[in-house]
């Protein structure tokens, strides 16, 4: 009898210390995000590259960025993020009072897009799978980019090692709901429809615009341009 009440004694104080870390972390979200699901909805993110491998799995850098997100129709501002592209993850770090970064990967079920620095993304379910994509432009005709890469085995004479490749983009021009691709100023010119190629190859020629190299802006600028075309 007297172990029985020991051990319900246990429950009770274990079942108690539980509830208080649960209502101590309720309370840290609460402050950070106002403890809104939502947002807080994704599991920790615990990708690690392997031993010794070269480069990271980041678009621009290891560092996170201040950005936005919008989930289930609401946008939220000021939060710190980090994509991903090796693993396709949009990842949100916040801080707490008893951890020092707590890393998640957003939840996919309700997101619809992202900004970070000033690329804006989209998560669209277009073709394959659904998939994060860059976009340029606001019209009916937009550019996407999908960003992407990969980790790739340092062959060189006497050595072994990984390396993630560069951020490697395969672009798109986006219309009628509709993905097409392009790799050249040609390849793209050819997308639109034949009366509409001189003006097409005069702005770019007028504009100096080299496809692979043109600023985020100049290609927002271009497609608003061919977008607008009668």
């Amino acid at each position: 009898m007297k172990s029985l009440t020991w051990s319900l004694l246990f429950f009770l104080l274990i079942s108690y210390s539980g509830t208080l870390r649960s209502q101590d972390a309720a309370k840290v979200l609460d402050r950070v995000y106002g403890l809104d699901q939502t947002l807080c909805n994704g599991k920790k993110y615990t990708y690690f590259p392997p031993a010794g491998a070269k480069g990271h799995q980041y678009l621009l850098s290891q560092t996170f960025s201040n950005g936005s997100i919008t989930l289930n129709g609401k946008c939220y501002q000021d939060v710190y993020l980090n994509y991903d592209i090796f693993n396709q993850q949009l990842l949100l770090q916040f801080k707490s009072e008893t951890i020092l970064r707590n890393t998640i990967e957003v939840s996919k079920a309700w997101l619809t897009g992202f900004s970070l620095g000033s690329m804006n993304f989209e998560f669209l379910d277009l073709e394959k799978e659904p998939r994060f994509f860059q976009v340029l432009g606001a019209g009916p005709v937009r550019i996407l980019y999908f960003w992407r890469k990969n980790l790739d085995v340092d062959g060189s004479v006497g050595s072994f090692s990984l390396t993630f490749t560069r951020a490697v983009r395969d672009s798109y021009v986006f219309t009628n709901g509709q993905l097409k691709p392009f790799t050249s100023k040609r390849s793209l010119i050819k997308l639109f429809d034949a009366a509409h190629r001189p003006e097409i190859k005069s702005y770019l020629r007028k504009n100096k615009i080299k496809i692979r190299k043109a600023s985020d802006q100049a290609i927002a600028e271009m497609i608003t341009f061919i977008g607008n075309l009668k």
